[in-house]
């Protein structure tokens, strides 16, 4: 169960003044680290801003949230977190997907502030997050 999140960076740079056609986003687990029940996940929540279109896309800035996300869970799931993530630095589809969902929908609520004051559209993905094992789909 996520208990919080805490925000430890943010940067937002606006390279051109080019009307916003599409946005990319992008979260990267870059740690994690268990303590006894508590298992914290370092992220960072990029939204690129790209002009022009698709053939012709630029860059016209970014939006970058660097922080935390802490979930308590047992003991069970933990292990099973850690040995993803020590393995392969991945995180075990269901828990990956509940972190996604959580920091999609906190880091666009965030940054919608941050988007404002450099006249960007808010980061809201607009939906839900679905992930799949590869082995569930082996034409993956």
């Amino acid at each position: 169960m996520i208990t919080n999140i805490r925000i430890n960076k943010v940067e937002a740079e606006r390279a051109s003044d080019d009307f916003v056609g599409n946005m990319k986003f992008n979260i990267n687990f870059d740690d994690v680290k268990a303590n006894g029940d508590n298992v914290d996940v370092h992220f960072t929540f990029l939204t690129q801003y790209e002009g022009g279109n698709s053939s012709t896309a630029k860059e016209v800035g970014n939006l970058k949230i660097v922080g935390v996300i802490s979930s308590k869970e047992e003991k069970k799931e933990i292990e099973e977190i850690k040995g993803a993530w020590d393995k392969n630095k991945t995180l075990p589809t269901g828990f990956a997907e509940n972190v996604i969902n959580v920091l999609n929908f906190e880091c666009g609520a965030k940054g919608t502030l941050l988007a404002y004051a450099m006249a960007f559209p808010a980061p809201l993905p607009l939906s839900r997050a679905k992930l799949q094992d590869k082995s569930e789909n082996p034409a993956a």
